[in-house]
């Protein structure tokens, strides 16, 4: 158990309205949790803000009463999609995201995990009252890959040859099978309404709900959320999970 002493940085960051709406929204939920004794999560990226925000928060949490664990650094996708690694769900209850440059990565690992995730609200959005918060569910992209292993994507997804003359690719858009050049980058993106939006040199900007990558000789690279993830072979199955990612905002 950590000590509810804090630094004087800390206590700093614990007067900021920011931290005091994510407090106050994460006991009010913990309270409405289905599990009698819920474990909540803080997730954290590497800076040392990110460190001193998720100390505070896993203290103040602990003087509420309220069990809570750290998953940090957040994993990046690759990380998650190797099986015995990342992909493992934490047995917990709920996410908190202390804040940071790239809330992308906590979103994949809610995603993927199923769980729901308490994060700041993006830029642009007013902040709530401290009893209050708003919630939503957002599609994402799931992405199975050739060797059982399984990654999302929040935002889009590339694939990208590893090979200089890699041949044709065959691709099935829903029911529609036709071949690509496997050498140019496939870009898959998801729509408002929840759809894969596919983009390719040969055929295109289609909207579809799932598409199969295969027959493509060589090694691809998978880039997720515009950050390259990890080497893969074809085949390479990727749909649109509507909902998938339960989003609180304090």
């Amino acid at each position: 158990m950590l000590s509810s002493t804090s630094s004087p940085d800390a206590g700093s960051a614990r007067d900021a309205p920011d931290v005091e709406r994510l407090l106050a929204a994460a006991v009010r939920l913990a309270g409405t949790l289905p599990t009698a004794r819920p474990t909540l999560a803080v997730v954290r990226g590497w800076q040392r803000g990110d460190r001193e925000r998720a100390r505070l928060l896993r203290t103040r949490l602990a003087e509420q009463g309220i069990s809570c664990t750290e998953l940090s650094p957040v994993p990046e996708a690759g990380e998650r999609g190797r099986q015995g690694c990342g992909a493992r769900r934490p047995a917990v209850d709920l996410l908190v995201h202390t804040g940071g440059p790239q809330p992308e990565q906590a979103m994949r690992a809610a995603a993927l995990w199923r769980l729901p995730l308490l994060v700041e609200r993006p830029a642009g959005w007013s902040g709530g009252e401290l009893n209050s918060f708003g919630a939503h569910r957002s599609p994402v992209i799931g992405i199975q890959l050739s060797d059982v292993g399984f990654a999302v994507a929040v935002r889009e997804t590339v694939l990208v040859s590893l090979q200089p003359h890699p041949g044709k690719a065959r691709l099935i858009l829903d029911n529609e099978k036709i071949t690509a050049p496997g050498d140019r980058p496939l870009r898959i993106t998801l729509t408002d309404q929840g759809m894969l939006e596919a983009r390719g040199d040969s055929f295109g900007m289609r909207r579809i709900r799932r598409l199969r990558f295969e027959r493509a000789w060589g090694a691809y690279r998978l880039d997720v959320d515009g950050a390259p993830a990890r080497d893969v072979r074809a085949p390479v199955r990727i749909e649109a999970l509507p909902g998938r990612l339960h989003l609180l905002h304090p």
